[in-house]
């Protein structure tokens, strides 16, 4: 059951990414299931013509990034062949392209059939093991259905899709060759039952409220978007540290021209003023440094900016030597 209820939504994992903007919420659809006694002898005629018409009704709505999730086997195949050496290493596909999800739809068919009153032609197929006959049917189907956040498992949000119709369906009661009849979208009779029709208003139910849905941002773009956050902090408070690491005269070429040993990898750009400051020592009596103080001489600015290194000018008072420390203000 599990395997040809899943084609009732497979169209909807076929659909790529055209099917929304980069900034859409990527969705895989998870196999379906139901009841297998309802719908034993309709499954693999319904299930592909439910999903055609979710194919184009889904894409229509432009709404998510639909992620193909009942063929990964082709997709990983695929991948495989390059890893083999089939594919030039230009064309190959490779691991890890794959876009993560961020909702998984999840359905469930909880109700498929028909009350009837029967008819009956009389007689039967000799060697069918049925009778032939037209039913008075009132036909109904039900999609119990629902987002869930991948990342979190949450149910963001669920419903029901129910189709029903009074009409005039069909006796699938004979067995041809031990075997069902075929019923399906691609079925007049099936297209034209009770059945087929509500089949269709429950189809349509899910379309129509689907598109008005507005999935909030999930748990996924929350993590991705927490560790972007925190990955620019810790950058930004690096920079900041190495912004804040003395730099040293270099020379003095001329009056009021200086350059210094800070530069755009820690983080000045031209333009920028920096602080000057005068070492003072202190010796003791055998002319050792036992002491060292920093005497505010002035600011300079940062006139032509490379990557370790400044030029820098200067208008102060200060006969500034070689060895001066300079810090960002």
């Amino acid at each position: 059951m599990k395997r040809i209820i899943s084609a009732l939504f497979f169209g909807l994992t076929i659909l790529t990414a055209q099917a929304g903007d980069e900034d859409s919420p990527t969705v895989f659809v998870a196999p379906l299931d139901g009841d297998l006694s309802q719908i034993q002898g309709w499954q693999p005629a319904l299930g592909e013509g439910l999903a055609e018409m979710l194919i184009t009704e889904l894409t229509k709505l432009n709404k998510f990034q639909v992620l193909e999730s009942t063929a990964l086997k082709h997709l990983k195949d695929e991948i495989q062949l390059g890893e083999e050496g089939y594919a030039d290493k230009d064309e190959k596909v490779d691991k890890g392209g794959f876009a993560g999800a961020d909702f998984m739809f999840r359905g469930k068919v909880t109700r498929f059939g028909a009350k009837s009153q029967s008819i009956g032609l009389g007689g039967f197929i000799p060697g069918s093991g049925g009778n032939l006959g037209i039913k008075t049917t009132k036909s109904e189907v039900r999609v119990d259905w629902r987002f869930v956040d991948a990342a979190t498992r949450k149910i963001v949000t669920s419903g029901q899709a129910v189709g029903a119709e009074d009409g005039v369906g069909f006796d699938i009661g004979v067995g041809i060759g031990g075997h069902g009849g075929t019923i399906g979208f691609n079925n007049e009779e099936f297209m034209n039952s009770a059945l087929g029709k509500a089949t269709v208003k429950a189809l349509d139910a899910i379309i129509q409220k689907v598109s008005s849905l507005e999935l909030p941002t999930s748990g996924r773009r929350k993590a991705k978007a927490a560790a972007t956050t925190k990955a620019q902090s810790a950058t930004k408070a690096r920079a900041e540290a190495l912004k804040q690491t003395p730099g040293k005269v270099l020379a003095v070429p001329s009056k009021g021209v200086l350059i210094v040993s800070l530069g755009s990898k820690q983080g000045f750009k031209s333009g920028d003023h920096v602080k000057l400051f005068e070492p003072v020592e202190t010796r003791d009596g055998d002319g050792k440094v036992v002491f060292t103080e920093e005497k505010l001489a002035g600011e300079a600015t940062l006139d032509a900016v490379q990557e370790e290194k400044s030029k820098a000018s200067y208008s102060g008072s200060a006969d500034v030597k070689q060895g001066w420390i300079v810090k960002a203000e």
